[in-house]
């Protein structure tokens, strides 16, 4: 049990802190960095929209406001809307703006397989309709794609939290982490899944699973296995609201893993197949790890009552009582609309995320996950 319980304890160590820490190594040791120049190739801005009458005004005025030069812009809303945005969309026909409208229901990914060869722009550039743009954002974008060797540009997400919101900073923690661990992966020309809010992909190299699959995780290892580079341009910024409660994030997490695990383990097959190592081990690392760390910790807390027998697990048994219970104690704090101290934000939204990686991989083995849009916001 010892053994078990130590290793288990190694495992989330090496998730958080020991990846990071090879990254760096690997970047010491890697070639030559992204060669970036000003360029304006033809770019499609993809906007993905179900039911956004509320914001899609907003995304549309904001892509008209870009600094990028029309000509070379195409801006096109992709939509499986029943509500009013199709209708406010085509109020900007005469601006340009492009609407394909969907009345049958597939889902985003069913949604860009459809439209994608309809567009006319070199690079497409994924936004969706929430997703709010610095005016140089597209530029910075493209950019990267002076090297040829580059096939997918993520840009960065920045959270914009409202008074009212309970896990602003907390998201915004969790947030600088994962750009942390973005940038280092970009310094091996390997980012393991871009953003799904502001990326862009060489046209030519749109190759899902799918008619079903292929979001912002699949499409860039998609195309890192074709021997592109994969990179983060930090420069390139969109703006989100985050989340209203945790119990909103911890739907969304549950709904996102649950997608992504089987195209995770679908990409580490065909990965090991062609023997590039350096994804398998990213995936394994980055992702496989990171999601079973819930269940992890499970393990730890389970094992750790039959370790009694010295003062050193009586310690750690009594430190996680603890922050399980801050844990909760979050929960309930937020359900009667308190507010909490952010120890006790930190803590319960470190529970929420790796339950929610834990249920949804337990969603995806039980065949309840389904392709289309499932707005939590």
């Amino acid at each position: 049990m010892k053994v078990v319980f130590w290793l288990m304890v190694f495992l989330i160590a090496y998730s958080y802190f020991g990846y990071p820490i090879i990254l760096m190594v690997l970047g010491l040791g890697k070639g030559k960095k992204v060669s970036k120049r000003k360029i304006t190739p033809t770019v499609s801005l993809l906007i993905l929209a179900y039911n956004e009458e509320k914001i899609i005004r907003e995304k549309i005025k904001n892509s008209l406001d870009l600094d990028y030069p029309r000509d070379k812009l195409e801006v096109v809303v992709a939509s499986e809307s029943t509500d009013r945005t199709n209708e406010i969309v085509r109020e900007y026909a005469e601006q340009g703006i492009i609407l394909y409208s969907f009345k049958e229901r597939e889902g985003k990914q069913a949604t860009i397989y459809r439209v994608i060869p309809l567009l006319k722009g070199e690079i497409v550039v994924f936004s969706d309709a929430n997703a709010l743009y610095q005016r140089n954002a597209i530029r910075k974008l493209i950019r990267n794609f002076n090297d040829p060797e580059v096939g997918c540009v993520s840009g960065q997400l920045k959270y914009v939290s409202s008074q009212e919101a309970s896990i602003g900073k907390t998201e915004g923690l969790y947030w600088k982490y994962e750009v942390f661990i973005k940038k280092l992966e970009s310094g091996i020309n390997s980012v393991l899944g871009a953003n799904g809010s502001i990326y862009a992909i060489r046209k030519k190299l749109y190759t899902p699973i799918s008619k079903y699959r292929g979001d912002d995780f699949e499409i860039p290892i998609k195309i890192a296995q074709k021997g592109y580079k994969v990179v983060l341009e930090a420069g390139a910024i969109s703006f989100e609201e985050v989340s209203m409660k945790t119990r909103e994030e911890f739907k969304r997490k549950v709904r996102i893993i649950a997608w992504v695990w089987t195209s995770t383990l679908i990409l580490l097959k065909d990965s090991f197949k062609k023997r590039q190592f350096l994804l398998v081990f990213q995936l394994i690392s980055h992702k496989i790890l990171r999601w079973l760390v819930g269940l992890f910790l499970a393990l730890i807390f389970s094992i750790n009552f039959f370790l009694l027998d010295k003062s050193l697990y009586l310690g750690l048994l009594v430190i996680q009582i603890t922050f399980y219970s801050l844990g909760i104690w979050g929960y309930f704090k937020e359900k009667r609309g308190e507010k909490s101290n952010e120890l006790i934000n930190v803590t319960y939204y470190f529970c929420a995320i790796n339950l929610a990686a834990v249920l949804g991989i337990f969603k995806t083995i039980l065949g309840k996950q389904k392709p289309t849009w499932q707005k939590v916001r």
